[in-house]
């Protein structure tokens, strides 16, 4: 079972008509039933501006515009329900471990947002909250101001879908990942570095990391970025992952996966393919075992 597979959605709906994957350059959707073939509308510079601490979205008239030349035309036979996966730094993610958990989930949420409330840069009650408890009381948290989610989905409604399922584009691609052995995954988007750890499918880490923009040499950013993970993983089990997954360079994803290596002195491999979290996500519709995702953050306000 993947790390994907274990993040159990708290709703159980039938799975979305159609699927996205928003990004800085443009978006992606294809439908999550045959046909399904992969459609792209681009976006101009500046348009998206993925961030966990101000509005992403900086033009809403030309995403509206890009979305709505991807949604096909309606039936008329009821609600068409869509998966959005968003940017990684446009939200939080965060492992949280704990000795025991309540039973009640009211009792649960309140902890869990008690030990988020200082680790992130804004207000925990003004904010979308998801998670799952994976083995080992291990908490797997999304987190987002709720105008943000909010923002992204306003265009997908206006167009007559309901989004049913938000999350980041990180969590959606855990499909692709190997599910035994340890590893640490350096997922690259515009702007943003998200690290994962996981052992055995199992989320144990999650950071996220601003890049310096238009930085001389990226990589080695990327490397004294990586480098202190590297260690608190050694530091705190006795070993190195067995190797890093990267994903997100494109076509120089051969020549930083072998200068990373070299730098990191790991192995280094590059995870092939663009839009990786849409294709996570449809792949793990794809297996007749029971799929489930993070579910979609309230556009509420969460509990206090």
């Amino acid at each position: 079972m993947s790390a994907l597979d274990q993040i159990k959605a708290l709703l159980q709906d039938p799975p979305p008509e159609f699927a996205f994957e928003i990004s800085a350059d443009g978006i992606v959707m294809s439908r999550t039933r045959p046909p399904a073939a992969l459609q792209h509308a681009p976006l101009p510079e500046g348009i998206i501006v993925p961030s966990p601490l101000k509005d992403n979205v900086h033009d809403a008239t030309l995403f509206a515009q890009a979305v709505a030349r991807l949604v096909p035309a309606g039936t008329g036979r009821g609600r068409r329900s869509a998966a959005l996966i968003l940017p990684d730094n446009s939200m939080r993610l965060a492992v949280i471990d704990f000795a025991t958990l309540p039973d009640k989930q009211e009792e649960r949420l309140a902890l869990i947002k008690f030990r988020l409330r200082k680790t992130l840069p804004f207000d925990i009650d003004e904010a979308a909250l998801s998670y799952y408890v994976q083995p080992g009381n291990k908490v797997l948290a999304a987190v987002a101001p709720v105008e943000i989610v909010a923002r992204y989905e306003a265009p997908f409604r206006a167009a007559g879908l309901h989004p049913g399922l938000v999350t980041p584009s990180s969590v959606a691609m855990l499909e692709l990942l190997p599910t035994k052995g340890s590893l640490l995954v350096a997922h690259l988007s515009r702007g943003a570095l998200t690290v994962l750890a996981l052992e055995n499918g199992i989320v144990n880490l999650a950071r996220s990391l601003e890049l310096t923009p238009g930085t001389a040499d990226p990589l080695e950013e990327i490397s004294a970025d990586i480098y202190p993970t590297l260690i608190y993983i050694e530091d705190q089990t006795g070993s190195r992952p067995d190797h890093v997954l990267i994903a997100g360079f494109g076509d120089e994803a051969d020549i930083a996966a072998t200068r990373l290596a070299i730098e990191l002195d790991i192995p280094v491999e590059p995870l092939a393919g663009a839009n990786l979290g849409l294709t996570g996500y449809l792949q793990s519709l794809s297996s007749s075992t029971k799929k489930a995702s993070l579910q979609k953050p309230s556009t509420k306000k969460a509990a206090a």
